[in-house]
């Protein structure tokens, strides 16, 4: 049978191998948290689902209302406007329908205005590019009034 000390010399680690351990676990941690920590990852997503949705939404008071409805796009915004005039947000009645762009997310073609008119049909078919940190989206508006987006990850629709 073997002695108390034996047994024990051979069970655990070393103070040098936990403190090695600690140093990676550390080293990883920071060079990977920012990635997975905040929100600048997800900003250029996020503001092309806005895109998405308020190219949609602008179709969709077109086909309903029957009045000219546009998507307007600027340099630093995007806007859903009908007479020049900033429409209701539905998710925020009380206020209009302009979306800033965060800092660091651009859209192209940064002027650009798309008009829909019943049944939903736009005047032209750009393609809007939203870049942001880490991810680029287009978002597409076909002639028959198809609004849909694609990222380098995923299929796009024809």
């Amino acid at each position: 049978m073997a002695s108390r000390s034996a047994y024990r010399a051979g069970a655990g680690y070393t103070l040098l191998e936990v403190v090695a351990v600690l140093i990676i676990v550390a080293i990883l941690a920071a060079v990977l948290a920012p990635q997975f920590i905040g929100a600048s990852g997800f900003e250029g997503q996020t503001t092309a689902d806005k895109l998405l949705m308020a190219a949609r939404y602008a179709e969709t008071l077109a086909q309903n209302q029957g009045v000219k409805t546009s998507l307007v796009v600027t340099a630093n915004s995007f806007s859903v406007e009908q007479n020049n005039v900033p429409v209701a947000n539905p998710t925020l009645q009380s206020a209009s329908f302009i979306v800033t762009l965060p800092a660091g997310v651009t859209i192209t073609p940064k002027k650009k205005t798309v008009s829909f008119v019943r049944p939903g049909v736009p005047n032209i078919t750009p393609t809007f590019t939203v870049a942001g940190p880490g991810s680029t989206v287009k978002v597409y508006v076909t002639a028959t009034g198809y609004i849909y987006e694609c990222t380098p990850q995923g299929s796009c629709p024809p």
